[in-house]
């Protein structure tokens, strides 16, 4: 009787044991980080890293220790002739809720220009001219990277002025501060949900 139930408890327990590793995992959204002034007044481009969120001093400005760069209003990504990594953007005309995978090609890189093509209406901003001569990111237009080390993420400009005021005056406040909103994907999936 002993050895009986011993041989039903250690078959219990391999049963236990041998469960089935396809089993579904839950998933954990990412979350979205809004980074505000991010200065771009320098005379050389404020390097900046998707994975740290965070600003990278200019001498890493040659590794793939960031993904994209500010100077003004120009942007730049580290690939193509702009950097070592591999970085490039789509951009998409849609909403920041609505990109929930990435595509994994059609990226372009800087190259005789950047990727992001600069002057209003043309890549990421508008300039509104006289009389308060405001910039403001152009809206629905959401920037699919793939980042220097190949992993994904998208982004919007919320704000190209210091601490990202609701309605900025081009004359008085303080310009070249990027406020961004971003999804970065660490696991080198597409998935940006």
């Amino acid at each position: 009787m002993k050895k009986l139930f011993l041989f039903s408890f250690i078959a219990g327990l391999f049963g236990l044991i041998s469960c089935d590793p396809k089993e579904e995992q839950i998933e954990t959204p990412l979350t979205a980080i809004i980074d505000t002034n991010i200065n771009a007044s320098y005379s050389n481009f404020q390097y900046y890293s998707l994975a740290n969120a965070d600003t990278v001093p200019f001498s890493d400005s040659t590794t793939t220790n960031w993904d994209i760069a500010f100077k003004g209003t120009t942007v730049r990504f580290n690939g193509g002739t702009s950097g070592p990594g591999v970085a490039g953007v789509i951009i998409m005309d849609t909403l920041f809720s609505e990109v929930t995978t990435a595509p994994t090609i059609g990226y372009t890189q800087d190259g005789a220009t950047t990727a992001i093509p600069g002057g209003s209406n043309n890549g990421w901003y508008n300039y509104a001219g006289p009389p308060n001569h405001t910039i403001t990111p152009l809206a629905g237009k959401v920037f699919v990277i793939k980042t220097a080390t190949g992993k994904y993420a998208k982004l919007e400009f919320i704000s190209y002025y210091k601490n990202a005021p609701a309605t900025p005056d081009g004359l008085l406040d303080i310009s070249k501060y990027y406020t961004i909103r971003f999804v970065y994907q660490p696991d080198g999936s597409t998935n940006l949900k």
